[in-house]
């Protein structure tokens, strides 16, 4: 429901810069075309490999990136890194928990907030 909510918002911010839902969508089959050409396969879980490949997909079909692609960028990382990534990190964590203690117990506590200050570490970086 959490992811819900943001991806709503995350929508109103498209709409409020006059940004449609079409051309996100647009953007993001590009980006994936993009990719296939170049025997890539996507890093959704991974946020600074997803911010590089997105980075020369813009650089190398339009030489510059505008505005319009830096939000447009943000908002899908922001879509993916907390409605897909972060979730399933948590979920991975919580399942193995049970089974683990002691300093290992405290380290695989750390990664969901690793996870999380990568994702606020490429937003910053955008």
């Amino acid at each position: 429901m959490i992811s819900a909510i943001k991806e709503r918002l995350a929508w109103g911010m498209l709409k409020k810069f006059g940004i449609t839902k079409e051309v996100v969508e647009q953007k993001k089959a590009d980006f994936l075309g993009w990719l296939a050409e170049r025997g890539k396969i996507p890093h959704w879980s991974d946020f600074s490999a997803f911010a590089r490949d997105w980075n020369a997909f813009l650089m190398d079909t339009k030489g510059e990136t505008n505005i319009v692609d830096w939000i447009v960028g943000i908002i899908i990382a922001a879509i993916l890194g907390v409605g897909v990534a972060l979730p399933i990190v948590i979920d991975t964590v919580n399942n193995v928990m049970p089974n683990v203690s002691g300093i290992t117990a405290t380290v695989i506590g750390v990664i969901p907030v690793a996870v999380a200050i990568t994702l606020l570490l490429v937003f910053l970086g955008r």
